[in-house]
């Protein structure tokens, strides 16, 4: 099994259970090939070609792309030091290919790229078009000016250096927690938010991330407060633009359940009398690792995972 091979799948995992219609991914695609058919020079040789074939600008491999593997250590996070601990535990036949889920090297310079698609999810619980795009370009240009700063060739320098496989697979795996919690929440129909919490306190990597100190927790309103409209935040790269809040309060949409929320968006809340439940950073990164790594196996066969940097592996095959 080859390291490009995983790319691909988890690719077509990801268009499968994105929050867009495919054939808007496929329009993106196609606009893509498009601007890149029309540059010459300089401006061709530098564009990045993933953007023709991915929607995914944080989900890539960093290194190794050919080689094969027999090993997956899969982990949230992962710089230099993790890539030490691979190599300095890996001997014999072992052949290690490391899967973050947050994004590193080229991964992580364009990630903000990826946020395009939280228009059309806010589209989709009744915003206005312009009004979403507007505001999403905007966050956008903040994060993009945020990113540039950093180093990032750190890791995936490390990786070739030590010569151990790498990639990152970012938004595929937050798109599988939007869809599996969007059809939890339609199955149970949660009347309060405290209900919600128990659902939530039912899936094992939020049980096991309440065991870790972090349970799911109502950030804005209470126990007894009624859901009404849900609205599942858990995919679009990172924190959409603070403004859309009270806009989807004005669209109906009485409840977020969030991964994780900043002390601005959360004031944005509760001006706008938004219930909020954060459901947890780590838990829902580890429930969409987890349900995407079921269809890998399920579609390429069993493979030995090893779990490390805050990750834990619970298979649902």
């Amino acid at each position: 099994m080859k390291v490009k091979d995983i790319l691909k799948l988890v690719e077509k995992e990801g268009i499968k259970a994105d929050p867009r219609p495919e054939k808007e991914i496929k329009r993106i695609l196609k606009e893509k090939k498009k601007e890149y058919d029309g540059l010459k020079g300089k401006q061709k040789e530098i564009f990045d070609l993933h953007t023709t074939k991915s929607p995914y600008a944080d989900t890539r491999i960093i290194y190794g792309e050919n080689r094969t593997f027999n090993q997956m250590w899969v982990g949230i996070d992962v710089d230099t030091s993790e890539l030490l601990m691979v190599k300095s535990v890996c001997s014999g036949a072992a052949k290690p290919l490391v899967v973050s889920h947050h994004p590193m090297g080229r991964a992580y310079a364009n990630f903000y790229e990826v946020m395009d698609m939280q228009s059309d999810i806010i589209t989709g619980e009744g915003v206005t078009r312009s009004v979403a795009e507007g505001l999403t370009q905007k966050r956008k240009q903040e994060v993009a000016r945020r990113v540039a700063a950093a180093n990032h060739c750190k890791t995936s320098d490390a990786a070739r250096i030590l010569d151990i496989p790498s990639m990152s697979v970012h938004t595929p795996a937050d798109n599988h927690v939007k869809q599996y919690l969007d059809s939890l929440f339609k199955k149970e129909k949660p009347v309060l938010l405290g209900d919600l919490i128990d659902i939530l306190l039912e899936i094992p990597e939020y049980t096991d991330g309440a065991h870790k100190g972090t349970p799911p927790a109502i950030l804005s309103g209470s126990k007894s407060a009624r859901c009404g409209r849900i609205f599942v935040d858990m995919t679009g790269g990172t924190e959409g633009s603070a403004y859309l809040i009270q806009k989807l309060s004005d669209s109906g949409v009485s409840t977020a359940v969030c991964m994780h929320m900043s002390d601005k968006h959360y004031k944005k809340a509760k001006n706008a009398n938004l219930n909020v439940i954060i459901a947890g950073h780590i838990s829902s990164d580890n429930l969409g690792l987890n349900l995407l790594l079921d269809k890998i196996i399920k579609q390429l066969g069993s493979f030995d995972i090893k779990e490390f940097s805050g990750f834990k592996r619970v298979s649902r095959i």
